[in-house]
């Protein structure tokens, strides 16, 4: 009997170790998988109110880190000042008070944002709206992790792999939200859904607590009182390490999200992949072998500057992976080296606090200082060249090297640099001389000193030299950045806002004499376009003169160059910064001598025409900034605006020229839902682009009425478009179903 019992013992307490690991991870998954989708679910719901920039995203996530650095400092302290037991019931009611904030939606108070310090506006609604919640959230991860390690369970030898299953919940969330959760569910019903979740998720949490205080009983463990080995330079290391990839993962999503569009679907690519890189890193038998991450970077980085390079004249697709793949190798740089200084179990907390603050001022230098210290995106390059600072070696190189392989850098340098001083047209030897250097420095993994220097010079010569292009202006903006530059050897002056034309002028005659008449509208908006043969049709239907026309987007305002005498027009502009440019006659002339005297209303569209008075003959859509769509412009509420506000047979023009969505069935979908009906054309493909400035446009016209679009007499190309069964909403959009309608075009 004896021996029966001896054997069952071990049975037992296996067993138990198999619950309680199974009990921890999967509580750890399920808390990280509520985190990580909070996120694109509670920034797709602040969209409307901001105008549908990716600079929603980009504050967000400097947000979100804030909150979980909170959260980790808060799980540090349970840690080393309270017993067990105390932590444990303090915990529970944080978890519990967090729930007066459910459901998740839009608190009062936050209607519309202020003119100016929209970034601190936007950091209170999310500290408004889900503060409690995911600081509550984020405390788990860590003392789950400080729990386990108090127990005997076997996988408390390596307690940080419970992170790593954290991850994986986190990924997998991210993973099925934009292909499952976002086109099957609305809004309120993945908040109702996210609110039921985290009611299990208490539970879940308390049997954990049950688990740890029986262990901690059994062991006489109650906290980690020992005092800390790890030195100063040991916690900014960490502070460092975390601080890279952070600022990585906000410059790199502002960086795509610009030029494709602002919402969920492209927001978590990023952010799915730097997770990714703590479940690859965070493991002792990690699936990328170090060695293998270390010598593919070079190549990686120079992937980048070929693609920074190329921005706006390569495919999209390929663009876009060669920015993942180079912020996926750099960050999975830093988190492999992360892991390997990882402290003692004992000490794990503050492990993840000075981690956890170096994410905070990663993110914090992307989201808000960057904007104001750069005007162009710099921050994006800057990160990556110190990614390459973190490899092993670098700092443990002679002098001597760095200072024979910087003379050979530098002799490089001149060398291919020197021609370009006496090059009249030096644009193609420039972009040789790039795709050179940066194959050469591919494989230079390793030499550091001479890796480090050919990647400082390229990645500050493709982000501030171009010379294809004569830039006359920079600046940048809470919505983007903005770029004055002169083509054709000056016969054009364009405003890119990203890698988008916003608008264009000719300033010379081809003998390079300055033009002093008013300027003929270009791009988009030529008069034999389509853009405005829909304006004229309309303006015919209306007996030859509009009384009022709203135009929502100014650019440069080019179409108030077709405005015809007696009519009222009206400018809405998102950016104050767009308004300044429009407006100023050493740059551009169009506004100054079309529309000196049309008053601009600067907010987000949808707010702004709240505050407009019915009536209104055409109105004008010109809303899409550097392939960014905003959402919230497009769905069936903003149309009942735009109908609440239009005359009896007034008429809306809607620019939905895009790259990579198909938009044309989502206008005709939330039209259709308010009655409304919608015509399309799509401009024939333009042979000259550079010599004329014509570009293809794809116009909508929106009438009341099936009556009122046959009396607009529309000539041939425009053809009326089958809505989707599916409108989108402010609760729903389908921004991948878009895509994938485009690329079957």
């Amino acid at each position: 009997m004896a021996a029966l019992d001896v054997q069952a013992a071990p049975t037992r307490i296996g067993a138990h170790r198999r619950i309680t690991g199974f009990v921890y991870s999967a509580t750890a998954l399920l808390s990280a998988a509520l985190l990580f989708c909070v996120e694109p679910m509670f920034s797709k719901m602040a969209l409307p109110v901001l105008g549908g920039t990716a600079a929603v995203w980009s504050v967000a996530m400097a947000v979100f880190q804030a909150l979980l650095l909170a959260g980790y400092c808060y799980a540090h302290l349970l840690t080393r000042r309270l017993a067990l037991r105390h932590a444990v019931l303090v915990h529970a009611g944080v978890l519990v008070l967090a729930m007066i904030s459910l459901p998740i939606a839009l608190p009062a108070g936050f209607a519309a944002p202020p003119a100016q310090g929209i970034s601190l506006w936007l950091i209170a609604l999310f500290l408004a709206a889900i503060g409690l919640p995911f600081f509550a959230l984020s405390a788990n991860a860590p003392l789950l992790q400080a729990w386990l390690a108090r127990s005997e369970d076997a996988q408390s030898s390596n307690v940080y792999l419970l992170y790593r299953a954290s991850n994986i919940g986190s990924f997998a969330v991210l993973l099925a939200y934009p292909f499952l959760i976002e086109p099957s569910l609305g809004l309120m019903l993945q908040s109702h859904w996210w609110s039921v979740a985290y009611g299990v998720l208490v539970f879940a949490v308390a049997g954990c607590a049950v688990l740890a205080l029986r262990s901690a009983l059994q062991s006489g463990l109650q906290v980690f009182a020992e005092r800390s080995k790890n030195s100063w330079k040991d916690r900014l290391s960490w502070a460092a390490l975390g601080f890279i990839p952070s600022g990585l993962l906000v410059a790199v999503t502002a960086h795509i999200a610009t030029d494709v569009a602002s919402g969920p679907f492209l927001w978590i690519m990023p952010l799915a992949l730097y997770l990714l890189t703590f479940v690859f890193a965070f493991s002792d038998r990690p699936l990328l072998p170090p060695k293998l991450v270390l010598a593919a970077q070079p190549f990686a980085t120079a992937v980048l500057i070929a693609v920074l390079f190329l921005t706006g004249k390569m495919n999209w697709g390929l663009s876009l992976a060669g920015n993942l793949f180079a912020f996926f190798t750099a960050a999975m740089v830093c988190q492999t080296e992360l892991y390997r200084r990882r402290p003692a179990a004992s000490d794990l907390t503050q492990f993840y606090l000075w981690m956890s603050l170096g994410g905070v001022l990663g993110g914090g230098f992307a989201a808000l200082a960057a904007p104001l210290l750069f005007p162009t995106v710099f921050e994006y390059p800057l990160l990556v060249f110190c990614a390459l600072l973190v490899r092993p070696g670098v700092w443990q190189t002679p002098r001597t090297a760095w200072l024979r392989d910087g003379a050979f850098v530098a002799l490089l340098a001149a060398i291919f640099g020197l021609p370009l001083l006496f090059m009249p047209s030096p644009a193609g030897y420039f972009g040789i001389t790039v795709l050179v250097l940066a194959l050469f420095m591919a494989f230079q993994g390793g030499s550091p000193a001479r890796l480090v220097a050919i990647a400082a010079i390229l990645l500050a010569a493709t982000n501030f030299y171009d010379p294809s292009q004569s830039v006359v202006y920079r600046a940048r903006s809470f919505y983007g950045v903005y770029r004055a530059v002169e083509l054709e050897h000056g016969k054009f002056r364009v405003l890119y806002q990203g890698t988008t034309v916003h608008g264009a002028e000719q300033i010379r005659d081809g003998n390079g004499a300055a033009l002093t008449a008013s300027p003929e509208p270009l791009t988009y908006y030529y008069r034999s376009g389509p853009y405005v043969e829909a304006i004229d049709a309309v303006r015919r239907s209306a007996g030859g003169r509009l009384n009022r026309v709203a135009l929502v987007g100014l650019g440069l305002g080019a179409l108030s160059c077709v405005r015809a005498p007696g009519e009222d027009w009206t400018f809405y502009e998102l950016d104050s910064l767009n308004v300044a440019i429009a407006h100023d006659r050493s740059l551009f002339r169009t506004v100054s001598l079309c529309a000196p005297q049309v008053p601009t209303v600067v907010g987000d569209g949808r707010l702004t025409l709240r505050q407009a008075v019915p009536g209104i003959d055409l109105l004008i859509l010109d809303t899409f900034s550097s392939d960014s769509v905003p959402l919230h412009m497009l769905t069936r509420e903003a149309f009942a605006l735009y109908k609440s506000r239009l005359a009896p047979h007034g008429a809306i023009a809607f620019n939905i020229s895009n790259k990579h969505l198909e938009l044309a069935e989502v206008v005709a979908s939330s039209a259709a839902v308010n009655g409304m009906v919608t015509a399309v054309k799509l401009d024939p493909a333009q042979s000259d682009v550079a010599s004329t400035m014509h570009f293809r446009a794809e116009i909508a016209l929106v009438t009341c009425t099936m009556a009122d679009l046959q009396a607009l007499h529309l000539g041939p190309g425009w053809r009326i478009v089958k809505p989707d069964p599916i409108a989108w909403s402010d609760d729903y959009s389908d921004v991948l179903g878009a895509m994938l309608r485009k690329m079957r075009e």
